[in-house]
């Protein structure tokens, strides 16, 4: 099985062939880089070329290996490297960058000569006018750390003219260059040129979303990777159950039934093979994908903080390329039911000679299995429930019900209350961002946003498919949703759309819809299904700009008043029902077909959410929080 390798900055310059540093590093197009002769010797007589770490297969150019992309940020991370090696040995031997003098110690560092220089040198910059633009940083300011040793600055000279340093950024070739091929090879009447500088800023922000949404799949990636690891463990333990039972019941048999004690592990072990190697296939690629990601995220994080204009422009296609790949990559839901594996035992009596028992296979149940009641709470004391509505998990594995009274409670797993968030309006929906936020809509003009200890961080309002603001109307925001890609998805039920923000509020994009959107939820294959609470209203599927799917039909042609709504990770809808229709149906997310009823053990059901093991659901109702459990 695949291993992950988390990389550090220092990872970055090692190559991942002969683990020492890069020597001329060849950088393939999975961002992972390696020494031009290690990956010659890796691809020697070969017409493609498999990536040591992620397995990636690329084809090698015409030019042979060499004609790889170099990857200069590697090279600007070891001089780095070997510029503070040169600070903290101040009587290393260093050629001068001005002089060229190897025996003189060094006495700072000239950003226009591109490296350090000695005192001979020193003294000349301070004097000579051809050396006022040059800017000299003394030594005992980069030896105290005065001044980063990453703002430490080179000249980059053109191959072509090398007496032209690379000024430019050509946005239509997606390159850089010099003043003078700015006349010839990228002349400004077909060539869109702009400043190094300015090209720089454009890239940043535009690399930093990308890192921004990746951050949101490697967090999936690690969630899915979290459950296949416990389902690979519980698949492990319960086959080692089975066979221990298998032995005890053996051991009340016959001495006839010793061979079959061994055919029924032999069918353990095979009916578990198949499963094993599933599951052993899909954690090899999860943990490759997160190896890509990871290496990504490093790379672009490292040239956006601390990599110069020059690093970000020669990198930055292959970033964005990588990143939006990434960004857009969907990961295979983790089959919990695929643990399941027991043994039935059969009657053991002096007439059994023939078979002790079978071994059972649980394949994934049509319907919905059984959902038992393990507890509930806020129906009394500190903490008492008033009129619960929306519900989230937060980071802490606490839980947050959204009380239209004037507050947002927050419950431990065993019920005990913890603490409340006065929230201005009635609260009616509460969402748990990845990094631990509290987003919750109310009646007011705005989405309020708290951290975890419950202090307002800010508020932001929402727009209309017209471009009006929330601020400028009366408006009421109701359903909640994160997505996919880390946007917040509000829905407003009084002009009836949809108003989709990133996290820090700033708007993407709004669009209408048919109902009012009073519960919104996100299905793991983007699709977003909102509810209309109403007595006899609906449960729309929309793809995620809006488009109209799917209307759901009520449960067995009876009527339904639709409240809150959650998604399993095969994609099956759960759906409260509010009052005479009170219960928790489900629905296939990709047919609309109704599956069965989980409970009817609710009066008044509003949010519902699941936790991550897809066994535990929490039901916020008007006065008090329900546990449900699956049974196994």
């Amino acid at each position: 099985m695949a291993k992950s390798n988390r990389l550090n900055s220092k990872d970055l310059t090692q190559c991942g062939i002969c683990l020492s540093t890069q020597k001329e590093p060849k950088s393939l197009p999975c961002l992972h880089s390696y020494c031009l002769e290690c990956l010659t010797q890796w691809a020697k007589g070969k017409t493609k070329v498999s990536c040591p770490i992620c397995v990636q297969e690329f084809a090698i150019p015409r030019g042979g290996v060499n004609a790889f992309r170099t990857n200069f940020f590697i090279n600007t991370l070891k001089d780095r490297q070997a510029a503070e090696m040169t600070i903290q040995s101040r009587d290393a031997v260093v050629p001068c960058a001005s002089c060229g003098a190897v025996d003189e110690r060094v006495e700072g560092h000239c950003s226009r000569c591109g490296g350090f220089i000695c005192g001979g040198c020193i003294v000349s910059h301070s004097k000579l006018k051809i050396y006022n633009i040059h800017k000299v940083i003394p030594y005992e300011d980069l030896k105290s750390g005065k001044v980063d040793i990453r703002n430490l600055s080179q000249k980059k000279y053109y191959k072509i003219h090398e007496d032209q340093v690379l000024w430019f950024y050509c946005e239509t070739c997606g390159t850089l260059t010099c003043r003078d091929c700015t006349v010839v090879d990228h002349p400004a009447s077909s060539h869109s040129l702009v400043n190094l500088e300015s090209a720089s800023k454009g890239h940043k922000t535009e690399i930093e979303q990308l890192i921004q949404n990746c951050e949101g799949v490697q967090n999936r990636a690690e969630r899915t990777m979290k459950m296949a690891t416990d389902v690979s463990h519980r698949l492990n333990t319960n086959a080692s159950k089975a066979k221990v039972e298998i032995d005890e019941s053996f051991n009340k048999a016959l001495k006839l039934l010793e061979d079959n004690r061994d055919q029924l592990k032999r069918e353990v072990d095979k009916a578990t093979a198949v499963t094993k190697k599933q599951l052993d296939a899909q954690t090899d690629e999860i943990q490759v994908f997160q190896t890509r990601l990871q290496t990504a995220l490093q790379m672009a994080t490292e040239v956006v903080k601390t990599g110069s204009d020059y690093d970000l422009a020669l990198i930055y296609t292959s970033l964005k390329t990588n990143l939006t790949e990434l960004r857009d990559v969907k990961l295979t839901p983790v089959d919990k039911q695929k643990a399941a594996v027991h043994f039935k035992p059969a009657h053991i009596g002096l007439e059994t000679t023939q078979k002790l028992g079978s071994v059972v296979i649980k394949q994934r149940k049509e319907g919905v299995g059984v959902w038992k009641l393990d507890r509930s709470f806020g129906n009394g004391g500190a903490g008492m429930l008033n009129t619960g509505r929306g519900v989230a998990i937060t980071h802490e594995g606490d839980i947050a019900v959204a009380d239209m009274n004037d507050s947002v409670k927050i419950y431990k797993k065993d019920g005990q209350f913890k603490s409340s968030i006065k929230v201005p309006g009635s609260p009616w929906d509460v969402v748990v961002s990845p990094d631990g936020k509290l987003f919750v809509t109310n009646t007011t003009a705005s989405v309020s946003v708290y951290d975890g200890k419950g202090n307002l961080k800010h508020q932001f309002p929402t727009k209309s498919p017209d471009n009006v603001s929330s601020d400028a109307q009366r408006t009421e925001h109701m359903g909640l949703a994160i997505d996919n890609y880390n946007n917040l998805l509000v829905g407003e039920t009084n002009y009836k759309y949809i108003s989709k923000h990133h996290l820090d509020g700033t708007h993407i994009m709004s669009f209408k819809v048919t109902i009012k959107p009073w519960f919104i939820t996100v299905s793991r294959d983007d699709k977003i299904i909102i509810s209309e609470g109403d007595f006899g209203s609906a449960v729309h599927i929309l793809n995620n700009i809006g488009v109209h799917l799917q209307t759901l039909k009520p449960p067995q042609g009876s009527g339904w008043n639709p409240q809150g709504i959650c998604c399993t990770s095969t994609n099956d809808i759960y759906i409260s029902s509010y009052y005479t229709s009170a219960g928790i149906y489900c629905y296939s997310g990709e047919t609309g077909a109704y599956i069965g009823c989980l409970t009817k053990d609710v009066c008044f059901p509003a949010g519902l959410v699941l936790m991550d093991d897809e066994e535990t659901l929490v039901v916020a109702e008007n006065n008090d929080v329900k546990i449900f459990k699956l049974q196994n």
